[in-house]
């Protein structure tokens, strides 16, 4: 039987600047966790054309875009960009937009050290006013609409920024049966927003029937004194876990 191919990730950023440390670990987790990683800025360094790239995001389920103060100090960077949220709205790959130590509002603004960069991009180039420069604002503008992260939300720890994307990406591709054993080590709240509502109802059906629990428990042992508080306080969490588990597996 032939091995599934496994799920690619294609990493956009500018390389050569702050980020670029973060990304080359963000890659090697990736790829420790199955996945095949490509960063844009490595094939640009290995002068591979640009058809060759827009190939690689073709073949590629899930883009992660990493901003920074200096993303937009790369031209290919943005032709980049633009080609994965093409990609996106065509509903064929994944894009999740990273603001790594540069604000969302710096990015969708175009404004502080991110706006600086832009702004010299053009001019070094000699396209300010070209059509160019229009379209590449107007999609970092539509990629900003996409839910993402920010290092902010993780006081600027790298690694816990880092496990929160490997945990968002392998549970965004679950079905394809990845390891899952980073999974208990993360916080629920590290994950996007839209997984709040699903928490929610898993609380919600834990929180019932463990009053339920109690209730029968109380009907058929009307002297509670045989049980501790402490052997009570254990069987309420064993079966808020339980259910939680259970919960979890039926429900996604």
């Amino acid at each position: 039987m032939a091995m599934e191919a496994r799920p690619h990730v294609f990493i956009n950023h500018g390389g050569n600047d702050l980020s670029d440390y973060f990304v080359r670990e963000l890659a090697t987790a990736l790829r420790d966790q199955g996945f095949n990683v490509f960063i844009g800025s490595d094939e640009r360094g290995a002068r591979r054309g640009i058809k060759y790239i827009f190939r690689t995001i073709e073949s590629s389920d899930v883009a992660l875009v990493i901003f920074s103060d200096m993303y937009a100090a790369s031209e290919w960077c943005l032709h980049e960009a633009v080609r994965i949220y093409d990609r996106r709205r065509e509903g064929k790959l994944v894009l999740v937009p990273i603001y790594y130590r540069v604000s969302k509002e710096d990015v969708n603004m175009f404004q502080g050290r991110f706006g600086e960069c832009f702004v010299k991009t053009l001019k070094t180039r000699g396209i300010n006013g070209h059509s160019f420069a229009d379209i590449w604002k107007a999609n970092v503008n539509l990629i900003c609409t996409e839910p993402g992260f920010t290092s902010k939300d993780f006081c600027h720890i790298d690694v816990n920024f880092m496990v929160a994307m490997v945990h968002w990406v392998k549970r965004r591709l679950r079905s394809r049966n990845f390891p899952s054993d980073i999974d208990m080590f993360i916080p629920k709240q590290l994950e996007p927003q839209e997984g709040f509502g699903k928490e929610l109802l898993y609380v919600s059906i834990a929180t019932v029937a463990a009053l339920l629990c109690y209730f029968i428990i109380s009907l058929v042992f009307t002297d509670l004194d045989v049980f501790s508080i402490r052997q009570l306080l254990f069987i309420a969490v064993l079966i808020l876990f339980v259910i939680r588990k259970t919960c979890r597996w039926t429900l996604s």
